[in-house]
């Protein structure tokens, strides 16, 4: 091999290498922004993954660096010049000739068993510790408890602000599970049909939702604000559109919200638009979606008292609209809870914003007064939701369309469900 050529794996060599720094940094400095990163955590639980994954990531850096640095060392150290074969061609042998051999160094050989062996070990340790420390769950008999419920294709929260989950919730929502900063927020993890998995980063790992089982996990966030989630589990068409949203508000503002969800809602004027969108709605929608003061179990087909524990498939239980709640069914055969619909920023298991100016810079308890709702694509949705979100709803997997309605009723329609704040 000329000069040249050797330049040009010297080059390539040192390209690899720079490139893979780049790679790192880029990834480091992409990740800190990222709404699904870990490694830029807000909350307790996402604190001490991270504090655990950095180290880990330095000395696997380290570990990675000294390996390809050893490799290249020993490439250019055992080279063979064309001087040394005595016919002017880099690294070239006859087919009986071998290079000189050597086997075995055995102080080598123990040195490389025994040094990644208790690195492994000491990050072992420190990986358990962290563990135990995620898998202590228990929150104090003061905080709430939310039952989070995992469905093809979104999420419910039913909320028990006594942390008493025996009992039916105070309230029920989908999508968005808001939470006072600083307060532990137990999570009792469950699904209605297949395996899925919750996961907001910034705030904790992954905790799977198994149909029969239920899984215990805590969130916490310090500060407020709005942190992206994603279901890590395959679960089926629409599984990378299963997303969901954590808001943390301070203390009062939390008290705010709990008391508006705890709310009833009120049916619009008959003759208005509105007016017009409730009867279409108790018509077309109520048969799976709540409406807390407006719907009941007998639209939807259901009856109170019914087993399992006095609860029916829909969530009623003594007469009450409390929403749906876990039942033994492994069929979805329940929808979101829509009764304050207009306070939460997004739709669709979260995969759509709705509101157009849905950031940050709105505050939360404002959108429905401040943000501008995003009428084409709620619309589109209703009209048609398998076709803005991949669905299987002739077995209850999914939101059906809707093609029936015309602009008008889905006009009226949207003005009633904008009255649901």
């Amino acid at each position: 091999m000329s000069g040249r050529a050797r330049g040009l794996v010297w080059l390539s060599s040192l390209l690899v290498i720079a490139g893979t720094i780049a790679l790192i940094v880029v990834a480091i400095v992409v990740d800190k922004d990222h709404p699904l990163s870990t490694l830029s955590p807000v909350g307790r639980q996402g604190r001490d993954i991270a504090e655990l994954i950095n180290p880990i990531f330095i000395v696997a850096g380290v570990v990675f660096f000294l390996v390809q640095g050893a490799v290249l060392a020993l490439w250019w150290r055992y080279r063979v010049s064309g001087s040394e074969t005595g016919d002017g061609e880099y690294g070239y042998y006859d087919d009986d000739e071998f290079p000189e051999q050597t086997h075995g160094n055995n102080r080598l050989e123990i040195a490389w068993t025994i040094v990644p062996t208790v690195l492994l070990a000491v990050i072992s340790v420190f990986t358990l510790v962290a563990l135990f420390a995620l898998d202590d769950v228990k929150a104090s008999d003061e905080d709430i408890t939310v039952t989070v419920i995992g469905q093809q294709w979104w999420w419910e929260y039913q909320y028990h602000l006594d942390g008493d989950t025996d009992t039916p919730p105070d309230f029920v929502t989908a999508n968005e599970l808001v939470i006072p900063v600083g307060v532990d927020v137990a999570l009792d993890i469950k699904s209605r049909d297949v395996i899925h998995s919750f996961w907001i980063p910034k705030l904790n790992g992954k905790r799977d939702a198994v149909p029969g089982r239920s899984h215990d996990w805590v969130i916490q966030s310090e500060e407020p604000g709005r942190f992206r989630g994603q279901c890590t589990e395959f679960c089926g068409l629409s599984h990378g559109y299963m997303k969901m949203v954590a808001v943390a508000l301070p203390t009062a503002e939390f008290a705010q919200w709990r008391d508006n969800q705890m709310t009833p809602a009120e049916a619009p004027v008959e003759g208005t638009p509105a007016g017009e969108g409730w009867a279409t709605f108790s018509q077309q929608c109520a048969s799976c979606h709540v409406v807390n003061g407006l719907t009941s179990a007998a639209n939807r087909g259901g009856a109170a008292g019914s087993p399992p524990d006095d609860w029916d498939i829909y969530g009623e239980h003594n007469g009450g609209s409390a929403g749906p709640v876990l039942t033994t069914e492994l069929v979805a055969g329940a929808a979101p809870n829509l009764t304050h619909l207009m306070t939460r920023g997004t739709f669709a298991g979260s995969a759509f914003d709705l509101y157009l100016n849905a950031g940050d810079h709105i505050p939360y308890l404002e959108l429905a007064d401040s943000g501008t709702l995003n009428r084409g694509e709620l619309e589109a949705w209703i009209y048609n939701a398998p076709e803005r979100k991949p669905a299987d709803a002739n077995d209850l997997r999914g939101m059906p369309a809707r093609t029936g309605l015309s602009p008008t009723d889905i006009d009226n329609v949207v003005a009633f469900l904008s009255t649901l704040d």
